[in-house]
């Protein structure tokens, strides 16, 4: 799989993963929207469970917080507080 199709499958994962935990419109609502979520891209980019992360996308309906290796959990579960 090259670059681009790397980064598009992993932006899907994260795109996946906010609406599953609910948090894409608490992210979208922050006052530095655009940063945060390329942080967060940047992050998922660089992580290396996307197998296990689209596992436990599809086996999981409606989870309450991301599985403990995603890089992202700490926003998402700022984004669900908020």
């Amino acid at each position: 799989m090259g670059f681009v199709e790397r980064m598009a499958a992993k932006a899907d994962l994260m795109e996946s993963m906010m609406r599953k935990l609910d948090v894409r419109e608490a992210i979208a609502d922050m006052p530095a929207a655009p940063s945060v979520m390329r942080s967060a891209a940047l992050r998922c980019l660089s992580c290396g469970h996307a197998g296990e992360c689209t596992t436990w996308l599809e086996e999981n309906e409606a989870p309450q917080h991301a599985p403990d290796y995603c890089r992202n959990k700490d926003l998402f579960e700022f984004a669900a507080e908020s």
